[in-house]
């Protein structure tokens, strides 16, 4: 009877923690799931058509002509990676661009400018998305639709014969093109390099784009794309004649053109030239000439240099240029790049976002642009200037502490200046740049750490490195083997040589210690205590500066600044980004006047609602970036 009873009880939903973790993780799951499918159902079945600008709208078409500007982007991420931007970003840059009055162009628009003396819109924009990715598609449709904007989505023709889930396909580009708010392009056949050498002139030869992604860790700038030059051998001298670069070259467009009648049905207009921006269609005259006689039979315009955004009628259809915009960019720093190019008469016409005005009326903006959003302050540069940030009422402001951190990117100065009478180089600065915090009293610098040094940062030697660079190269050899024994064969040599025993810093080797690119993003939690005559500062968490005694000791103003480095040899990638952010999280500051004062000055945390609902949206964001990654 007793069995029978509790046969008959109703089983627990719940039995364990574990049943109650298995339930949230699935539901989770079945939402990321069905959003991606109904994101993906909207992407190619949009209900709504772009609807090209009115030629007669003489508020659009006002008869001046500033030509037009073309941004690019390589791809759009949920959440941003090195090289995608995040969908926040893209969005806002979007949506700044359509606030000011801007509306795309077509393809043909652009071939009707140069060919026929067709009027282009004022404030024209012609939109490119690069290298085909799904994901791209997936997250930057809605933005074209809310905006009304169509774009140019870019693929290698190798791309659209094969099975890869990133990739976009023939089919998916056909369908894009259907929903109106899309064109094709082409960013080549492949994506292929040529003449490449590790950091330590090795010789690597010819590689894909697997290959190259496999080792990039160890390379430098020493390699060129598939069409950008002869074949070379590790002295440097052509491996081909000219008639066999020109057959090679040629095949390429060939196969370009092949693959794309047979998959979409034509091939389109729009070429990118891998990767040229050069004064030529190559790193060699005659390879450039052989380019440009295949380019101009195959295609309608070719978008030849990156860097800069503005094409006029003086441009060569052939040769035109783009901005492409980076991870690491707020939308003021896109605009403060457009700006830059535009000319005089038109650079008042770009209105820079503010953020939040409540916040950003606490500050006055001496040079470059400011933004407030959240618990951020992203202060941006002058072109190959400063961003200054001064608060307002602090000019009575002695001894303080200032709590903050800094995510701008290594490559640049992020500086707090405390007691600062109002001249540019009065108080004291302290600066972050690259791995060292620089102060300075009045103009004079006074200290110099290394940050790598206070914090006990451990590197590899210059041995342990070229080992590891050697190591690399046979276990990529082994993953792109044409037979199972040629990969084993590289496997088990590869293997001894990432074994070898070479000396480590410990031993007495130099220690490798990494070029620093310039969209790598900083992390320092910078506390600075002013009190007096004494600066005392830690970063990290570790003990920067202690008891310095300074001269400065007159009250003064808080302000910010945020300016480009002059080392250019830390632009790794093939940009020149002379726009610099500073990024200011969290900024505290307290009064310091007496031991038992702790009175807080300025607060740009989030608290309260603000925060939970802030705390909220990053826990979920970070959740269904999990879930989609795992998925």
């Amino acid at each position: 009877m007793q069995k029978v009873k509790e046969k008959n009880k109703k089983r627990k939903w719940f039995e364990t923690k574990t049943d109650v973790r298995v339930f949230i993780r699935s539901v989770i799951e079945l939402v990321i799931i069905g959003l991606v499918v109904f994101m993906l159902i909207r992407l190619f079945r949009s209900q709504n058509e772009y609807a090209h600008f009115d030629r007669n709208d003489d508020n659009t078409v006002t008869g001046k002509d500033n030509g037009f500007i073309c941004i690019s982007y390589l791809g759009i991420d949920r959440s941003g990676t090195d090289t995608l931007v995040s969908v926040k970003n893209y969005e806002k840059q979007l949506s700044a661009l359509k606030a000011l009055g801007y509306v795309t162009i077509t393809q043909q628009d652009i071939i009707d400018y140069y060919e026929k003396g067709e009027a282009l819109p004022e404030k024209a924009l012609f939109l490119v998305f690069e290298d085909g990715r799904v994901d791209t598609a997936l997250y930057s449709q809605p933005a074209l639709e809310q905006n009304n904007y169509i774009a140019t989505m870019l693929s290698y023709a190798d791309n659209l014969t094969i099975k890869d889930s990133k990739k976009l396909s023939s089919k998916d580009l056909v369908k894009l093109e259907k929903s109106s708010y899309w064109e094709n392009g082409t960013n080549g056949y492949r994506l292929s390099y040529i003449n490449v050498f590790d950091r330590y002139g090795r010789f690597l030869g010819e590689m894909d784009s697997l290959e190259y992604n496999s080792v990039k860790k160890y390379l430098g700038r020493e390699y060129n794309h598939y069409l950008m030059d002869y074949y070379r051998d590790e002295d440097y001298m052509p491996l081909e004649t000219y008639d066999g670069m020109k057959e090679r070259i040629s095949y390429d467009y060939e196969l370009m053109k092949e693959t794309y009648t047979k998959e979409l049905g034509y091939v389109p207009g729009l070429y990118i030239l891998m990767h040229s921006n050069t004064d030529m269609f190559g790193n060699n005259v005659r390879v450039s000439e052989v380019n440009r006689e295949n380019m101009e039979n195959l295609f309608s315009l070719n978008i030849n240099r990156e860097g800069y955004s503005v094409n006029t009628i003086d441009t060569d259809m052939f040769d035109l240029t783009r901005l492409q915009a980076q991870p690491y960019w707020t939308v003021n720093h896109l605009l403060m790049r457009i700006w830059d190019d535009l000319d005089e008469s038109e650079k008042s016409n770009i209105m820079f976002v503010k953020g939040d005005k409540a916040r950003a009326d606490l500050w006055d903006t001496q040079a470059g642009v400011s933004e407030f959003e959240d618990n951020e302050i992203y202060l941006v540069s002058l072109p190959d200037g400063r961003g200054l940030l001064s608060l307002k009422d602090s000019s009575e402001y002695k001894d303080v502490k200032v709590e903050t951190s800094l995510t701008g990117n290594y490559c640049g100065d992020q500086s707090i200046i405390l007691r600062s009478d109002g001249n540019s180089d009065s108080g004291i600065k302290i600066t972050f740049r690259i791995r060292d915090m620089i102060v300075s009293d009045n103009g004079t610098e006074i200290a110099k750490v290394n940050l790598d040094e206070i914090m006990g940062t451990e590197y590899v030697s210059v041995e342990e490195d070229e080992r590891n660079s050697l190591a690399g190269e046979y276990k990529m050899r082994s993953g792109s083997a044409e037979t199972w024994e040629e990969g084993m064969a590289y496997s088990m040599e590869g293997k001894e040589i990432s074994e070898q025993a070479v000396r480590t810093v410990k031993d007495g080797a130099d220690p490798y210690v990494p070029v620093i690119e310039t969209h790598i993003p900083a992390k320092w939690d910078v506390v600075i205590k002013l009190k007096e005559d004494k600066l005392n500062i830690s970063v990290n968490g570790y003990e920067a500066l202690k008891d310095r005694k300074i001269n400065t000791l007159s009250a003064g103003a808080v302000k910010l600044e945020s300016a480009v480095l002059q080392e250019k040899e830390y632009n790794q990638r093939n940009i020149s980004d002379d726009v610099y952010e500073g990024h200011y999280g969290d900024l505290v500051i307290t009064s310091l006047a007496s031991e038992d004062n702790d009175t807080v000055l300025y607060d740009n945390r989030l608290h309260g609602k603000e925060y939970a609902g802030h705390s909220l949206a990053v826990w979920w964001n970070k959740t269904i970036d999990w879930f989609v990654e795992n998925l």
